[in-house]
């Protein structure tokens, strides 16, 4: 995997570069993620990954979920993962070792700019741990839905579907979470509908919990500690999955 030392760029739009690693400026700060350069035009972030049975997100603190960019490694189901700094994550690991949460104040500027005033976001799971977002042979399903912006509390705002890219069903987090426009939660704040926190059921993974998810990309508790599509079954558990954006030009 390229990442291009030395050198910021102002914007994802700025990147003409391979699929990779790169340092991007943000209106919040200097930040380094990964971009793929190789499906449908380039230019997607990556913004959340996960690999089954390394406890997900864990213990992500509010303020970092929507603040920070966070990456992880290691970890065992419903156990402990460790936190690596950004610099790290990318000259010591790839995709296949890490979580990721990138902090959603961070979405609009990486998403950069284009003909549509909606974020488009891309989702797929895989049994293929560590695949990429150009490796469409690999995913056991894919779609792409679209959002305006988060809310003063991060729920979607606007969010509308666009594509089912393998015909497999939307996913749980567009249909259950991001179109009804819930809050995200995490262990230390409770903004779901539920009677409790819906993070500490999970493991203490962030999401936008409603009554309480449907498609959880992180899971842990009592369920399979590993990316869903749909539902909470284990049959619904896949061994990775990733979410990207890009602002696009949206065609229903």
């Amino acid at each position: 995997m390229s990442f291009r030392r030395g050198t910021v760029y102002n914007s994802v739009n700025e990147i003409t570069g391979p699929t990779g690693w790169y340092r991007v400026n943000t209106s919040i700060g200097p930040v380094v993620i990964y971009v793929d350069q190789d499906y449908d035009g380039g230019g997607w972030v990556m913004v959340m990954a996960n690999r089954i049975n390394t406890g997900g997100m864990r213990l992500l603190s509010y303020v970092d979920a929507v603040g920070n960019v966070n990456y992880r490694t290691g970890g065992s189901q419903n156990g402990a993962n460790i936190t690596v700094p950004q610099g790290i994550a990318v000259k010591n690991l790839g995709l296949g070792s890490i979580n990721a949460f990138v902090g959603v104040d961070f979405w609009d500027d990486l998403s950069g700019t284009g003909s549509s005033n909606k974020i488009s976001v891309v989702q797929y799971v895989t049994n293929t741990v560590g695949a990429q977002l150009n490796q469409t042979s690999t995913h056991g399903r894919r779609y792409r839905w679209a959002f305006d912006s988060f809310g003063t509390q991060k729920a979607f705002q606007g969010a509308i579907g666009v594509s089912d890219e393998t015909g497999t069903g939307a996913p749980g987090l567009f249909l259950s979470h991001a179109s009804p426009g819930y809050n995200l939660t995490t262990y230390d704040r409770d903004q779901d509908i539920y009677g409790a926190n819906c993070s500490t059921l999970y493991d203490n993974n962030p999401f936008w919990y409603s009554n309480c998810w449907s498609g959880n990309y992180f899971a842990g508790g009592s369920y399979v500690n590993g990316p869903h599509w749909v539902g909470s079954s284990s049959s619904e558990a896949w061994n990775y999955g990733a979410v990207y954006i890009k602002r696009t030009n949206i065609s229903i």
